[in-house]
């Protein structure tokens, strides 16, 4: 092998290895052991909530995407980009954006709720592309959390566990300096 395909290959190695160790430096979800039958608590911005310890993880500290081993169940929790002046405000944006998205589902039903001790709005429908699920938003300071349960219909005893654990283990951690 010539000098120069020796240097061209030793450039292309030392690019694959940063590349690597870019990918493996990115933040993934925040979780740790915890909560009923080895599940993991995973983190979302303050928001921390229960989720199956078997169920692929994806995403960052401001967004986790699990996914049920059979794909038949999927948890979304997210921090909103946006602060808002205050919670008030903040729910009325998050009514807004469920409303928007209810014309494409089915037997809609949406309340007023409350979700790690904050108000909140639930809205459970059908897709009618066969999934059933529950969308929950709850704001704190401004803060806007989205946690979205959705599963093939009909859903199987395990998400319904999880769906139902959602909202009542889910906890907010205080707000720095407060």
């Amino acid at each position: 092998m010539t000098r120069g395909r020796w240097m061209a290959l030793a450039t292309l190695a030392a690019s694959a290895c940063s590349l690597v160790h870019e990918r493996a430096a990115e933040p993934g979800p925040i979780s740790r052991p915890g909560g009923e039958g080895g599940a993991l608590l995973y983190t979302v911005g303050r928001l921390t909530f229960q989720a199956p310890a078997a169920w692929e993880a994806k995403g960052d500290p401001r967004r986790v995407l699990l996914t049920s081993p059979d794909g038949a169940s999927r948890i979304d929790a997210q921090l909103g980009e946006k602060a808002f002046a205050d919670d008030t405000s903040c729910l009325a944006q998050a009514q807004d954006a469920l409303a928007k998205g209810e014309s494409k589902l089915q037997n809609v039903r949406r309340h007023p709720t409350t979700v790690a001790g904050r108000k909140a709005v639930v809205q459970e429908a059908d897709d009618p592309r066969g999934w059933h699920g529950w969308a929950w938003a709850l704001c704190d300071g401004g803060e806007q959390y989205r946690v979205f349960f959705t599963g093939r219909s009909p859903i199987d005893a395990q998400g319904l566990e999880v769906a139902r654990l959602l909202p009542t283990t889910a906890t907010l951690a205080t707000r720095p300096g407060a």
